[in-house]
């Protein structure tokens, strides 16, 4: 995903929506990752319990050159922002931030990348002090809308540096909800909402290849953990 911090050019929505637009992930995870991940356009992946199919952003590089018009930019007066990564942290993290960075210029955008470790996301991140924007990989062990959605993109959380009292709003009675399908249908509109407006980039879901030898059956389980209760002699 790509933390957008409420500052700067991310206030302007056209500039957040043509950032989104302009990003080839089924593209980034055939050549970067080969074919190990699945694309995604809100915090939801297919496993987690609010996971909506029908909200979709897309890959659509004509849609963000037309967005950053209506802003007053251009190939030639591109939108210059910075965008934070770490470097080998995760599989491929900062050539993904240099593919992403490439699929940008090509609108118009110009984003300058900062390396850093990890540690120093997390300090900037808690301080709200991240870039406008910042690679992260984010997990969700329980697959509830609360781990993904909410701690990242409420604003009063420490590990989220979007702001909007809009989202918060939409959040705020979802914590206490009691009916679990209203609470289920909450959390996926605040992700239909917080996709119509760019408020976040999620980009993909990592999968993990299992080598394993010849005489071992493996199952794959869907976390990715490797157990050893799924393996057996073939």
């Amino acid at each position: 995903m790509i933390f957008l911090n409420d500052i700067e050019v991310m206030t302007d929505p056209n500039v957040r929506k043509a950032a989104a637009y302009a990003i080839d992930k089924q593209t980034i995870i055939d050549r970067l990752l080969s074919g190990y991940g699945v694309p995604i356009d809100t915090l939801e992946t297919p496993q987690y319990d609010a996971y909506d199919a029908g909200i979709k952003v897309g890959y659509n590089p004509e849609k963000a050159v037309e967005l950053l018009a209506a802003s007053g930019y251009s190939l030639d007066n591109p939108v210059k922002f910075k965008i934070q990564t770490t470097k080998g942290f995760k599989p491929k993290d900062y050539e993904m931030v240099q593919a992403i960075v490439g699929l940008w210029r090509k609108v118009g955008i110009e984003a300058e990348i900062e390396v850093y470790e990890i540690a120093k996301h997390y300090e900037l991140r808690a301080a709200d002090q991240l870039a406008p924007a910042a690679f992260y990989n984010w997990g969700n062990s329980v697959g509830d809308p609360t781990t993904s959605t909410g701690f990242a993109m409420y604003g009063p959380s420490p590990h989220s540096v979007w702001d909007g009292q809009d989202v918060i709003d939409m959040i705020n009675p979802l914590w206490g909800e009691p009916d679990e399908a209203k609470r289920i249908d909450g959390w996926k509109k605040v992700d239909a909402h917080i996709a119509e407006n760019a408020l976040v980039i999620p980009l993909l879901q990592y999968v993990q290849p299992i080598l394993s030898a010849p005489g071992v059956v493996v199952t794959p389980h869907a976390s990715g953990a490797l157990l050893p209760q799924l393996m057996k002699r073939a």
